[in-house]
């Protein structure tokens, strides 16, 4: 594709996008000035299928051009905020469990871009999950009335975000490890204060002492890893000079050059031509 048809795409999406985008924000501007009170509820199913349509002509111009994988952001984004339209209709549904739809529509976009590529886009399990978590959050705050107990579970959740980052991805990935223990921990330690009462509980600092014993134990009997050596032709010291050449030095006491050889390689052979001048 030419520099200028691809200046042309981007500016054609430029404009669809700015005028989705204004669109959509008019629309919301009059439902909160209760312009389409009169017209509830068939209104709202109006706007939720104006934005599914709109996701599904994202996923259509991700199936065009497959490159452009961020399209499938605002496409699971859409069909989200089309599903919180059509719950929001619905009153026995908590308001928060519909909220949380929105957070489960952009992690099932996150999870979506990682399973097109998962060598490349691994770093899309990191904000899938959070938005993962987050939404669980969200729904349980409608039953846990408890502050602490949603910390525990927010904390410990992103924790084992980090960890199947880790288990996923595989050992390249270590730093993981090291986000995730602290998050655990830290919801841990969170659960414990709340639960301050119990004598047990008292003693998870044990805890946290056996697993640094484990690691110190674990370098100690680590053995270094093995340096690679590079073998080298010895240089060669001396100018050639007519048909006099000195001598090199012995391969032991010489230091190696880059691109000096004093030996010919396996399976050569050597011909001595005669000097021109003795011609």
């Amino acid at each position: 594709m030419s520099y200028r048809n691809r200046m042309a795409d981007y500016r054609v999406g430029s404009i669809v996008w700015a005028a989705g985008l204004f669109l959509i924000g008019l629309i919301l501007l009059l439902f909160n000035f209760g312009f389409f009170v009169r017209y509830e509820p068939s209104a709202q199913y109006v706007l939720a299928g104006l934005m599914a349509l709109s996701g599904v002509g994202f996923f259509l111009s991700y199936l065009s051009a497959t490159t452009n994988w961020a399209q499938l952001i605002p496409a699971w984004t859409l069909l989200a905020l089309a599903a919180m339209v059509v719950v929001s209709t619905w009153p026995s549904i908590d308001p928060r469990l519909n909220a949380a739809l929105l957070f489960l529509g952009l992690a099932f976009a996150f999870i979506h871009i990682y399973l097109l590529d998962r060598v490349e886009r691994w770093w899309a399990i990191i904000p899938g999950g959070f938005m993962l978590v987050l939404g669980i959050v969200i729904a349980l705050s409608s039953t846990i009335a408890k502050v602490e107990t949603l910390g525990v579970i927010l904390f410990v959740g992103m924790g084992l975000v980090f960890f199947s980052l880790y288990v996923m991805v595989g050992r390249r990935q270590w730093w993981a490890l090291v986000p995730g223990t602290v998050l655990l921990l830290f919801g841990f330690f969170i659960f414990t204060v709340d639960e301050g009462d119990s004598p047990t509980l008292r003693w998870w600092p044990v805890l946290l002492m056996l697993v640094g014993a484990g690691v110190g134990i674990a370098a100690y009997r680590r053995k270094p890893a093995e340096r690679l050596t590079v073998n080298t032709a010895p240089s060669r010291r001396g100018a050639t000079t007519g048909s006099t050449q000195t001598k090199a030095a012995p391969p032991s006491t010489s230091r190696a050059q880059l691109g000096e050889y004093t030996r010919p390689a396996p399976g050569a052979t050597i011909e001595i031509l005669p000097d021109p001048d003795d011609g």
